[in-house]
């Protein structure tokens, strides 16, 4: 989304090449997510299948970030922090996690798990597959 910016017009945030003359400029909650530090939702991909596919799953999951943030500029990923047997996904809503949960279960099954907090509006998804 190289040269967009994510831009309120329309009562609904989407992608734009600027700013319009009569929209009201504000952070998207995106990008205070981010800022602050405070994912939304939390991917952790575990298991020994980890270690011998972690660039295939990592492609996977980039490329739903893309597809998925194209429709709708909120759903972001934070940060990934690839360890050496797990990998931590943070996000900046609650429905990314899910899609990318699915999509690992779709192409390598695995056990999938979910754990939405309503007070904080968060969910956590746990993704495993040991072979």
């Amino acid at each position: 989304m190289s040269g967009l910016q994510c831009v309120f017009k329309a009562g609904r945030w989407q992608w734009a090449d600027s700013w319009p003359i009569d929209a009201h400029r504000q952070t998207c909650q995106a990008c205070h997510r981010t800022s602050d530090g405070y994912p939304a939702g939390v991917v952790t991909v575990g298991g020994g299948f980890v270690l011998t596919h972690k660039a295939e799953i990592l492609n996977l999951v980039r490329h739903l970030e893309l597809q998925e943030k194209r429709e709708h500029p909120l759903h972001r990923i934070m940060h990934v922090e690839e360890k050496r047997d797990s990998i931590m996904i943070k996000t900046t809503d609650i429905h990314l996690p899910r899609s990318i949960g699915e999509a690992l279960r779709h192409a390598y099954k695995g056990s999938l798990e979910f754990r939405y907090t309503a007070e904080s509006y968060s969910v956590e998804v746990q993704w495993s597959r040991e072979r």
